[in-house]
C-alpha cells in the first residue's frame, strides 16, 4: 500500500469539523505536519490531502520540510479525485498515533466492496464487533481511532462526492460492508474542539517518551529530571545534535575536576550530562526528527565524556599520591576503551542498522547459539553495570566513599572485564555465516 487519503475537511467519524485540527501546535510540530510525517515512517509514499480551499495555509506548513520527502496532492472539498484501482489508507486529520500502528493496520488484503475499520476493542461499549465485522458503531464516543482502508474502486462510488468519513462509514456499518482491525501501537487519540486538546496531546507523546527508557534508573530517577528538561528543550531551535554536543560539553569538564583533585564535583558532572543525555532523543521523538545520524552524533560526543573520565581519574589520583601505578592503570583503560571503542562501531555498522551503542548487546543473538564460556555467563551477569545510567551514579557513590584509588581501581577492572567479553565476541563472531548476521 502506498497511498493515503487526509481528510482535512468535511466530517470525520466522529461528526467533527476536521479542517479545525490541521494547523494545531504541539511538541513544536502542527499536526499536519505530525500526521504526514507519521504516516509516511508507516510506508507510505503518496498523499491526497482533501482542505477546504485550493489555497490552504497548511500548505504552507509543509513546505522546505526535508523530512518529507513523498508526493502530496492538495484537492479541495469541491474538487473531483481520480481513484486508482488501488487500496488507500484514509485517515482523518484529528488522528494522532504511531507508525507502528499504522504499519499493522495497512498489513492486511482488504474486498473492494468493504472498508476495514482501525478500531481500539478493549473495553469498547461504541463499537460492537461480531467476529471480524463490525455490527454498529455510534458517534458519540467510543473507540474507532480514525484510519480506514478501502479500495479505490469504492472510495470513487462511496466517498468522492461528499469526503464525508461520518457519511461512508455508517452506511457501509449498517450494510455490513465493514470489518474491523484491532489497534495494535504505542498510543492514540483523536484531538477534539477542547480548549485543552493539545496539552493533553503533548502529556500523551511525552508520557510514551519516558517509558522508551531502559533500565530501572533511567526509567524511575534520570527520566524525573530528562523529560521536564526536555519539555523546555523542545520550545527551543535546538536541535537534537545540538543538545547532544552541549550536554556532552558539560559532561567533559568532569575530567578536569577529577584532575584537579575533586572526584565527587567530575562525578557529579558526568552524572549530571548522564541524567541530561536523555534529552536529545526525547526531544527527537517527540518533534520527529530521529535520525541514524543523530544516533552517531550523540554516540560519539558521548565518548568525549567517558574520555574525559578516563584521563581526568588518574592523572587526579597521581597527582594526589605520586603513586605511578595510577598512570599505568589509567593508560591501560585508555588503551582497552580504545580498542572497545573501535570494535564496537564496526559492529554497529557491520551486522545492526543502528548507530546507538545500546544495540551492541545484539552481539547474543548471534554467538548464544554457540556455546557460552563461563567467563562470558559471568559478565552477562554484571554487564548491565556497563551502562552509563548505571555506572554514572556508581562512580558518583564510589567518589564519595573511596576517592580515586576505588574509582580508578573498578574502572580498570570493568575495563579489563569487557575486553574479554569483546574478545570473545570477535572469535565467535569469525564462524558466523554471512547469512545470518543481523541487519535490524
Amino acid at each position: 500500500m502506498d497511498h493515503a487519503i487526509v481528510v482535512a475537511a468535511s466530517t470525520g467519524i466522529e461528526d467533527t469539523d476536521l479542517s479545525k485540527y490541521g494547523s494545531i501546535e504541539f511538541g513544536s510540530l502542527p499536526q499536519i505536519k505530525r500526521l504526514v510525517i507519521t504516516i509516511q515512517r508507516a510506508g507510505i509514499n503518496h498523499f491526497t490531502i482533501i482542505t477546504e480551499d485550493t489555497d490552504s495555509p497548511l500548505k504552507d506548513l509543509l513546505e522546505h520540510d526535508k523530512r518529507i520527502e513523498s508526493t502530496i496532492n492538495w484537492v479541495s472539498i469541491d474538487e473531483d479525485i481520480e481513484f486508482e484501482k488501488v487500496p488507500y489508507l484514509v485517515i482523518q486529520s484529528n488522528l494522532l498515533t504511531t507508525p507502528d500502528a499504522l504499519s499493522d493496520f495497512m498489513d492486511q488484503d482488504i474486498s473492494k466492496d468493504d472498508v476495514s475499520i482501525l478500531a481500539d476493542t478493549s473495553d469498547d461499549l461504541w463499537v460492537k464487533t461480531n467476529l471480524e465485522n463490525v455490527e454498529e458503531i455510534t458517534p458519540e464516543g467510543g473507540k474507532v481511532v480514525g484510519a480506514f482502508l478501502a479500495s479505490g474502486e469504492l472510495l470513487q462510488q462511496r466517498f468522492s462526492d461528499s469526503k464525508s468519513l461520518m457519511e461512508m462509514i455508517p452506511k457501509m456499518v449498517q450494510e455490513g460492508k465493514a470489518r474491523y482491525r484491532k489497534f495494535s501501537g504505542k498510543y492514540w487519540m483523536r484531538l477534539s474542539e477542547d480548549e485543552d486538546t493539545a496539552k493533553v496531546a503533548e502529556e500523551l507523546i511525552f508520557n510514551y517518551v519516558g517509558k522508551t527508557a531502559t533500565g530501572w534508573i533511567s526509567i524511575n530517577i534520570n527520566s524525573k529530571f530528562s523529560l521536564p528538561t526536555s519539555r523546555q528543550l523542545i520550545k527551543t531551535p535546538l536541535t537534537p545534535n545540538m543538545i547532544s554536543i552541549g550536554i556532552n560539553i558539560i559532561g567533559s569538564l568532569c575530567g578536569f575536576f577529577y584532575a584537579f583533585g575533586h572526584p565527587v564535583l567530575g562525578a557529579l558532572f558526568m552524572h549530571i550530562a548522564t541524567v541530561l543525555d536523555r534529552c536529545d532523543g526525547e526531544v527527537a521523538r517527540v518533534k520527529l526528527m530521529e535520525t541514524k545520524k543523530g544516533q552517531w552524533v550523540d554516540t560519539i560526543s558521548d565518548q568525549f565524556t567517558v574520555l574525559s573520565f578516563l584521563i581526568g581519574a588518574p592523572l587526579g589520583y597521581y597527582f594526589a599520591t605520586n603513586n605511578p601505578l595510577a598512570l599505568i592503570m589509567g593508560g591501560v583503560t585508555i588503551l582497552i576503551f580504545i580498542f572497545v571503542l573501535v570494535w564496537s562501531f564496526y559492529f554497529l555498522t557491520r551486522y545492526t542498522n543502528s548507530g546507538s551503542l545500546v544495540a551492541y548487546f545484539e552481539v547474543d543473538t548471534l554467538v548464544e547459539p554457540q556455546k557460552t564460556s563461563f567467563i562470558r555467563k559471568i559478565i552477562k551477569i554484571v554487564r548491565p553495570m556497563g551502562r552509563r545510567n548505571v555506572y554514572s551514579m556508581g562512580l558518583l557513590i564510589v567518589a564519595i566513599i573511596g576517592g580515586y584509588p576505588w574509582v580508578v581501581g573498578l574502572t580498570t577492572l570493568a575495563a579489563i572485564l569487557f575486553f574479554i567479553h569483546q574478545f570473545e565476541d570477535i572469535l565467535k563472531l569469525r564462524r558466523v555465516k554471512p547469512e545470518k548476521q543481523i541487519k535490524n
